[in-house]
């Protein structure tokens, strides 16, 4: 059997599987006509909204935007990983993080994991139409008041009432801004959690909030009965 140095990669896959990496300045040259990523190809996590620190292993808010590699198949999996072969599809092109993981030492990582993250303004020119329309999506979609909205939609008291209603608006003004967009622009829903961030239902659920369809209003909330015990 050949020996394996205990330093290299086994592809076995978990990094992969656990998510796709940040994006940072040293990924721009990946973005425009002849770099390998497109914007269909990143999700934007907004400030405020739950996330995975994967540096402290544990959930909280982010401090400010970053953008990430889109997950595939209902998951956050990286849709560059290849699981039949256990290969990165975009290897030579890969970001930052990528090439700075190494899972049996993780201090490189950690020191840049945080700093220079790229953000929507970062990918779009000055004045880009589309800017005006994100602070609008902010400003009546704030991802930072659901982790509250959600505590108070399990306070089971006065307050949850409002909570609900709260949540429900905001749902429906983020689905009213996707729509908007593709409707008045042409741009398609590939390039929705580009523009918006994660839908509104990703974000509930984050904060232990079941966003479910109504028949007499559309859309209700409910809290999540496993959510507590999963923290």
């Amino acid at each position: 059997m050949e020996h394996t140095a205990p330093s290299a990669c086994q592809r076995c896959g978990a990094c992969c599987r656990k998510g796709g990496p940040a994006l940072h300045a040293q990924d721009l040259p990946l973005f425009g006509e002849s770099g390998s990523l497109g914007l269909a190809d990143v999700v934007t996590l907004r400030a405020g909204e739950l996330a995975h620190d994967q540096v402290q292993g544990r959930i909280a808010p982010l401090e400010g935007e970053m953008l990430k590699l889109r997950g595939r198949e209902g998951s956050w999996t990286c849709r560059f990983y290849h699981h039949a072969t256990r290969a990165c599809t975009l290897y030579q092109d890969r970001p930052a993080e990528c090439r700075l993981l190494n899972c049996r030492d993780t201090a490189a990582l950690a020191a840049m994991y945080a700093s220079e993250r790229l953000t929507r303004a970062d990918l779009l020119p000055p004045g880009h139409p589309v800017l005006l329309l994100l602070g609008e999506h902010e400003g009546l979609v704030p991802a930072a008041c659901i982790p509250e909205l959600g505590l108070a939609l399990r306070a089971g008291d006065g307050t949850s009432h409002n909570a609900a209603k709260e949540l429900v608006r905001m749902a429906l003004a983020d689905e009213a801004f996707r729509r908007n967009l593709h409707e008045r622009t042409g741009i398609g829903p590939e390039y929705h959690d580009f523009f918006f961030g994660r839908g509104a239902g990703a974000l509930f659920a984050a904060a232990g909030v079941t966003l479910r369809a109504d028949a007499r209003n559309g859309l209700r909330v409910q809290s999540d009965p496993l959510w507590r015990s999963a923290q």
